[in-house]
């Protein structure tokens, strides 16, 4: 729910009046009353990966109700691994999918038609016209456009059964328009926003979010190791969002065309 500073931009609200709506409408959503934890409600259901040994990794595949980011080096398999996610939701519950569709934000205009045809008939003996039919794409100029068409996202989950969504790549047009140590602080406030925004719609309408992230290399003392870019992102997920997100570190070798092999399982 969205916090009163936002609500009293609106033309005729003041402070204590954004503050009254919010508060009755938590009321009326039954949102300030505690429950016994036994009586939660987690609902989580499994996207396979197309591995056995990563689901096996990530607990039974990709969780829907949180978010999931994948980082890692260029061409480690990233963008293949969310080309792989978005046919195998659409496989039957059977076999691992939900049978449901895939919103794609795609922000560095890596989304591949030919990629998703030779994962749905090769790997998985989908019909390569259909899946695509199911996946709707959004191409990225901006970080606003990022932001606003996460929000369109939203409404796609309500008539679309959307139950995916995947940013490839969360920071790449941040890290392109917030430019050195003073726009820190903004670029953080925005990409919380943007976060807290993708747990709510994950949360709300139980759908999986997949982030794709690149890389930078950070000094740690006599050695170096790939951290993900973001700055304290990583801080934003475990102190902010009310679901642990997993992390998957993505190694330099893994990539087959967008099928995914069992040598994740050695990562």
């Amino acid at each position: 729910m969205s916090p009163h500073n936002i609500i009293s931009e609106i033309d005729g609200l003041g402070d204590k009046t954004a503050k009254k709506l919010i508060w009755n409408a938590r009321s009326a959503l039954g949102m300030t009353e505690f429950i016994p934890a036994d009586d939660i409600d987690e609902n989580t259901e499994y996207i396979t990966t197309g591995s056995s040994e990563l689901n096996r990794i990530l607990g039974g595949g990709f969780q829907t109700g949180k978010l999931t980011e994948v980082y890692g080096p260029f061409k480690s398999g990233k963008t293949n691994l969310a080309h792989t996610i978005a046919v195998t939701i659409q496989l039957p519950k059977s076999k691992g999918g939900l049978g449901s569709t895939v919103a794609y934000i795609d922000t560095e205009n890596t989304f591949s038609k030919e990629k998703i045809k030779r994962i749905a008939s090769k790997r998985f003996g989908l019909d390569p016209k259909k899946v695509l039919s199911q996946i709707f794409h959004a191409r990225i100029y901006s970080s606003d456009h990022q932001l606003q068409m996460i929000q369109k996202a939203e409404t796609l989950c309500k008539t679309r059964n959307v139950r995916l969504i995947v940013v490839d790549s969360l920071m790449a047009l941040l890290r392109s328009e917030y430019v050195g140590i003073g726009m820190l602080a903004r670029r953080q406030g925005f990409l919380n926003n943007m976060l807290h925004g993708l747990s709510r719609i994950a949360e709300t309408y139980n759908c999986a979010i997949l982030l794709t992230n690149q890389v930078s290399v950070s000094m740690k003392g006599m050695f170096s190791a790939n951290d993900a870019i973001g700055g304290n992102s990583d801080e934003i997920f475990r102190q902010s969002l009310l679901n642990r997100s997993p992390w998957l570190p993505l190694p330099r070798y893994v990539q087959d065309e967008g099928i995914l092999i069992e040598q994740f399982a050695e990562a």
